[in-house]
């Protein structure tokens, strides 16, 4: 599955993309890489600015993204916190695991049998 985060960018513009923009939201060619439609619309010769290869202007798709909730976006930040962790002192790990804990005790039965049912 593709995964674009909402504060993902064009690696061509470097411009965050605009999820209320049609030029600016997410768009990908067959090598699988993505771009906003503005900068996908000015490669010439059309070839992926990454990878090279050649892709064509008529198979350029938007991708349709899915907007998180605000319990979505905590989710993800303490994931992404999480991650970053590993090298950080004790007294800053207790912090985040105190704010995980608040996070998953306000999460209701119902969300957490959802969001099991979708693995």
């Amino acid at each position: 599955m593709l995964v674009v985060d909402p504060s993902s960018s064009c690696d061509i513009c470097l411009d965050p993309f605009d999820w209320d923009s049609t030029d600016r939201t997410p768009h990908i060619i067959d090598c699988g890489h993505v771009f906003c439609a503005e900068c996908l619309h000015q490669v010439f010769p059309t070839k992926c600015p990454l990878c090279r290869k050649l892709f064509f202007p008529s198979e350029i798709r938007k991708l349709h993204v899915e907007s998180c909730s605000d319990d979505d976006k905590e989710e993800v930040r303490l994931l992404k916190q999480l991650i970053s962790a590993h090298d950080s002192s004790e007294e800053e790990i207790l912090r985040l695991r105190i704010r995980v804990d608040t996070w998953l005790a306000a999460r209701t039965l119902d969300e957490v049998c959802a969001d099991s049912e979708m693995l």
